[in-house]
């Protein structure tokens, strides 16, 4: 009895043990629930950035797409097009560049890991990540250049600036410098607190096609269930559309928590039921109920799931290739739930929800 008590022993210490392995080698992930506008919001972001720089992350990613990933798209496909204007209006300001690009961004980047104030340089590495598509990286040396560098200009430094960017102003303009953007209030100034030298980008436009022909089909529909729902209050489509109406709403209370803190609001469950509500005309929960694009709504979020799940796989990916142990992803708050619940099916991964953070 005592040999099998201490082989039970035995074996539930190297269970425990496994276990602890385990979780000690897991990649903790926090996905950050984000707004794309900020301008008109009176967030305390330095508190925000805080939060997540305590984390310690190895590695800070955004909803940018990875480079190579542009000349995949079609020529009229909106994120090569809203990327092709501030490529073109770079190239046209510097139409000579180096020769061997990759290798000078290696050689610019250690410049700048020496002595971060090689104005020059820096510049230059802005036009170049512009030049090969990494719009992350190149969004993310002009917020630098515009709100740690710029005040230490001098006279010839802003003349070189202004020839080679065109000015504040003229950066706003095409979009290469956008204020009120969760990457200015937030993420670029948490890299630059940690010192680190990049975002990472994890975006997936692959299925944006199918997404679109499915949100269009979805929208037709539920326009037809709007018509009948005006057209008779009384139908079993009114009913619906009430239903619909009262559910993805904030209660009073509820809105009055969440407008003191949208970033807490935007990162809980609460959220995350109204916002697939709003992103899905109504959503799952209103499967079968008369005149709702139940088999529509359906492929909608099959769509978004590809899409999330892509972008989870570029996350991986490339933490697993610099061996991250905690990485941060600022992302649009509709992703996120979908994201921890893909990521949290990955042994391993740990996923820490934001409110959870010191």
């Amino acid at each position: 009895m005592q040999t099998i008590q201490k082989f039970i022993l035995a074996f539930l210490i190297i269970v425990a043990g496994a276990i602890k392995s385990n979780a000690q080698n897991q990649i903790e992930i926090v996905i950050v629930a984000s707004s794309h506008d900020n301008s008109k919001s009176t967030q305390n972001f330095q508190a925000i950035i805080d939060k997540l720089k305590n984390f310690k992350p190895d590695m800070v990613f955004g909803e940018y797409l990875p480079e190579a990933d542009y000349a995949k798209l079609e020529a009229d496909h909106w994120a090569k097009k809203a990327f092709q204007s501030k490529h073109d209006y770079i190239e046209k300001l510097n139409p000579i560049g180096p020769k061997n690009i990759v290798k000078q961004i290696k050689d610019d980047q250690k410049a700048l890991s020496n002595f971060p104030f090689y104005h020059k340089t820096r510049m230059n590495l802005a036009v170049d990540y512009t030049k090969i598509w990494d719009r992350g990286n190149a969004d993310y040396q002009v917020f630098v250049l515009e709100n740690y560098m710029k005040s230490k200009f001098g006279k010839e430094e802003l003349a070189e600036y202004t020839k080679t960017f065109g000015g504040s102003d003229s950066l706003k303009k095409v979009g290469l410098y956008r204020p009120g953007s969760e990457y200015i209030k937030i993420f670029f100034p948490l890299i630059y607190q940690l010192k680190q030298d990049q975002i990472y980008k994890m975006d997936c436009q692959t299925y944006d096609k199918p997404w679109g022909i499915a949100w269009g089909k979805t929208d037709s529909v539920f326009k037809e269930l709007t018509a009948k729902a005006k057209a008779d209050s009384t139908s079993k489509e009114a009913e619906t559309l009430r239903a619909i109406d009262k559910y993805w709403n904030f209660s009073p209370e509820e809105a009055k928590v969440f407008n003191k803190d949208p970033y807490a609001g935007m990162n809980t469950a609460k959220y995350s039921e109204l916002d697939e509500a709003w992103n899905f005309y109504g959503g799952h929960k209103f499967y079968g109920y008369a005149g709702f694009p139940t088999e529509n709504v359906k492929e909608m979020i099959a769509q978004w799931t590809l899409r999330n799940e892509g972008m989870c796989k570029n996350i991986i990916d490339q933490a697993l290739a610099k061996k991250a142990k905690r990485i941060v992803v600022g992302v649009g708050a509709s992703h996120r739930v979908w994201m921890e619940e893909i990521l949290a099916k990955n042994p391993k991964v740990k996923i820490v929800n934001y409110n959870d953070l010191n």
